[in-house]
């Protein structure tokens, strides 16, 4: 069956998992008449994409195969080449390159999903592991691996005769939900969870209530008021999706199942949603958006008078605003608007605000916060002073913004505080 291990051979394939990010229930409902929704096929022909997993502001990380060449790292027994991450842009759905950290980018065998921990310091990434079980086989391991360039450590609980995947790291309760085929389940991959302390250690794993079987459950998400969706192996229709509501004894099949593997569900937000699925059973997945249609507000235009001094303040701020502000001059004069939208300016908080890029045109600081997802993943662009910011983060001291700004030095990107702190536009 498609992506229900056993690791009874070294062709081991990986999954991933998944987040909730809002209330689930309005899209949920949709989904059972899915003609209604709006409806996004997403993949490469001849491609096996499958997996989203939120990744920062307006992104998610995918599973695929595609981009195979002759350095493409393969399964030695089946010659398929093996699923690598790649960034998912929601706003045009289009797919970027994702830059492999530490001892990713060295693994010859498998990938799998990587959970970004809320602070953005390093992912949890399933991965396979260095040596073989004594029988030969390949299992896989559950790593954090920090962003900071510092060595990647394996999770403290991992039992070396076990294989773990699926991770993810619910952000409200701190807690890391994952499967794993550990001795003591009900039987096969079993869902477990265990939380990180603000001093940094893991609490033991324990199963997760109701939730586990005889069957392998994986895919493991968890959504709004405790509400757990996950995948469950069938006998006739592949990996079926479930949900949980916390209080509840039993679990509940979601409405979109179909004949093929279904799985990582997601909610983006109390409207859309995305998911893994397949025509039949262990075949080539796509991932699926759908969305329930709504009107859409029209905000009337309002022009604006230029700026005479925002030129100088771009040089003093921004080459790259500087280079692109002498390429588009306006005369003070000028009926036109400096920037190339009418998008207001969304204000300003208290803080310091770590700067990586200034623009005039909207199109290069879209493009260029799309650059920076797989290192940034919590990026964001705001509008002030007529310019375009792509704000790396924002900081309440001068002092943690300056220790920002000296790691993102460190990968070659010019960065600096402004003392100000920049809303999302």
């Amino acid at each position: 069956m498609r992506r229900v291990i056993t690791f009874r051979e070294l062709g081991l394939c990986v999954m991933l998992t998944f987040g909730t990010l809002a209330t689930a229930q309005p899209i949920i409902t949709g989904l059972s008449t899915p003609d209604s929704l709006d409806h996004f096929e997403l993949g490469e022909a001849g491609a096996d994409d499958y997996g989203a997993l939120p990744y920062g502001q307006g992104h998610m990380l995918f599973l695929s195969n595609r981009n195979e060449n002759g350095l493409t790292a393969r399964d030695p027994k089946t010659n398929e080449p093996f699923a690598r991450p790649y960034v998912l842009r929601l706003k045009d759905l289009k797919t970027l390159p994702f830059e492999l950290p530490g001892i990713l980018a060295d693994q010859k065998y498998h990938i799998g999903l990587c959970a970004l921990l809320p602070d953005s310091s390093g992912i949890i990434a399933s991965h396979s592991r260095s040596k073989p079980y004594k029988n030969g086989t390949v299992g896989l391991t559950l790593s954090f691996i920090p962003f900071n360039g510092e060595t990647a450590k394996e999770l403290p609980f991992v039992d070396e005769n076990a294989d773990y995947q699926h991770p993810y790291f619910d952000p409200d309760e701190y807690t890391l939900y994952f499967a794993t085929n550990v001795e003591g389940g009900q039987g096969g991959y079993d869902l477990y969870s265990s939380t990180l302390g603000f001093d940094g250690t893991w609490s033991s794993p324990a199963p997760v209530p109701v939730i586990n079987s005889k069957a392998d459950e994986v895919f493991p998400s968890l959504g709004p008021n405790l509400t757990l969706f996950f995948s469950r192996s069938t006998k006739n229709y592949g990996l079926q999706s479930f949900m949980h509501q916390a209080g509840d004894s039993l679990v509940t099949e979601l409405p979109f199942n179909g004949r093929g593997d279904d799985f990582g569900f997601v909610v983006l937000d109390d409207s859309t949603a995305i998911l893994s699925q397949s025509k039949r059973p262990g075949t080539a997945a796509n991932l699926h958006l759908y969305k329930i249609t709504e009107p859409v507000a029209v905000d009337s235009v309002v022009e604006e008078s230029p700026d005479s001094a925002a030129l100088a303040i771009a040089k003093a701020d921004s080459i790259a605003a500087y280079e692109a502000s002498q390429a588009n001059q306006v005369s003070s004069n000028d009926s036109q608007t400096w920037t190339t939208d009418n998008s207001p300016e969304p204000g300003t908080t208290s803080g310091y605000s770590l700067i990586v890029g200034g623009f005039v045109d909207r199109n290069l600081a879209d493009n260029f916060l799309a650059s920076i997802s797989g290192w940034a993943p919590n990026a964001f662009l705001s509008r002030y002073n007529n310019k375009y910011y792509v704000v790396h983060s924002v900081h309440q001291t001068r002092s943690t913004a300056i220790r920002s700004k000296e790691s993102v030095n460190n990968r070659g990107h010019r960065a600096w505080v402004l003392g100000k702190g920049l809303k999302e536009m």
